[in-house]
């Protein structure tokens, strides 16, 4: 039997004895490509092959899937189960005594050039999985490993150079992860890792020149570090007003930004109320709500556009055209009106 389902063909076949007692099934289910959108708030583009086979009171299902695309439509927000659960992660509870009893033995690969995306960012990954289990206790054993990609978090777009997920737990979904993301503010390269199980996450931080811990935290919230913040205040310190500045900055980025992303397909919308304003020296006091739009136009190719609300005058426009994983180049308009041009070359050394 064949059927169409999630843009793709679903090719059935197999058996069912009911001439013996418990009846028996044994039934194949394969697909070129198919996209599945399970649990809520994830789709899945697959291709492969699967049997079950069993009794009506139990049954297993094996067999080998390929990845080549999971998109999170809800983004971090389901990823973040992974960091949220002390405890780890279970399956879905089920009233089912047939699921209850149903064991898993799947194997699922990634394609090349498989992609994990959710709004504003994408990630090249490749993997190598089993699961195991049951339905309400499923065993999430293998690797992934994160190639490169971008993501854009708390106002910031980051780049992930490595990345690990190691899923070695047989009793318990609990990935280790060793993430690693970079960014650059002004003149500053702030480099994030992300280390240790899930359940248990620790987070560092440093930065390229060295910056003091809370320098590189008011770097990451504000865009400024804490000498420049204490400058254009005219040399007080404005930590509370500061730190209040950044929730209410998050508060309405999250909530009228992701509006104005839907509807106009911009891939970054972000309010910055009551900062210093666009390239505000330290005798201007007057604090200035500061708008950034940013669109991805191609997968190499990004424009941002930044606007002091206050004055029509300082207005920054930067396009950035990535030509591979470690050469950018990078036009930019200042707030004074001053063009200029910058090549990026990245080189690791180890």
């Amino acid at each position: 039997m064949s059927a169409e389902s999630g843009g793709g063909t679903l090719h059935l076949s197999g058996s069912v004895n009911y001439a013996e007692s418990p009846l028996r099934y044994d039934v194949s289910l394969r697909t070129d490509r198919v996209r599945i959108r399970y649990p809520e708030g994830m789709s899945w583009l697959v291709g492969g092959s699967l049997r079950l086979t069993g009794t009506p009171t139990a049954g297993v299902l094996s067999g080998r899937v390929l990845v080549d695309r999971v998109t999170l439509t809800r983004g971090l927000e389901v990823a973040g189960m992974l960091v949220s659960v002390k405890e780890g992660i279970s399956g879905p509870s089920t009233g089912s005594s047939y699921l209850r009893n149903l064991q898993f033995d799947v194997e699922a690969l990634s394609a090349p050039d498989a992609r994990m995306e959710w709004p504003g960012a994408e990630l090249q990954a490749e993997a190598n999985l089993r699961v195991r289990g049951t339905w309400e206790h499923p065993i999430l054993l293998g690797h992934i490993h994160i190639l490169s990609g971008n993501l854009n978090f708390a106002g910031n777009r980051y780049r992930v150079s490595r990345g690990d997920l190691n899923f070695s737990n047989p009793f318990r979904l609990d990935p280790v992860l060793n993430v690693e993301a970079a960014t650059t503010i002004q003149q500053y390269e702030i480099t994030l890792n992300f280390n240790g199980p899930a359940s248990k996450l620790t987070l560092a931080y440093r930065s390229d020149p060295p910056l003091p811990a809370n320098d590189i935290v008011t770097l990451l919230a504000l865009g400024q570090t804490t000498a420049e913040a204490t400058t254009r205040s005219g040399g007080t310190t404005q930590s509370g007003t500061a730190g209040a500045s950044a929730i209410l900055s998050e508060a309405i980025s999250s909530q009228l930004g992701g509006r104005l992303e839907r509807l106009f397909g911009i891939t970054r919308f972000r309010v910055d109320p009551g900062l210093a304003g666009v390239g505000s020296t330290g005798s201007e006091q007057n604090a200035a709500a500061r708008v950034t739009v940013e669109q991805q136009v191609t997968r190499n190719l990004t424009i941002t556009y930044v606007s002091n609300v206050s004055s029509t005058q300082q207005q920054v426009i930067q396009v950035e055209y990535n030509v591979d994983r470690n050469v950018s180049i990078v036009g930019l308009r200042d707030q004074n009106g001053t063009f200029g041009i910058d090549v990026k070359i990245k080189k690791r050394f180890k």
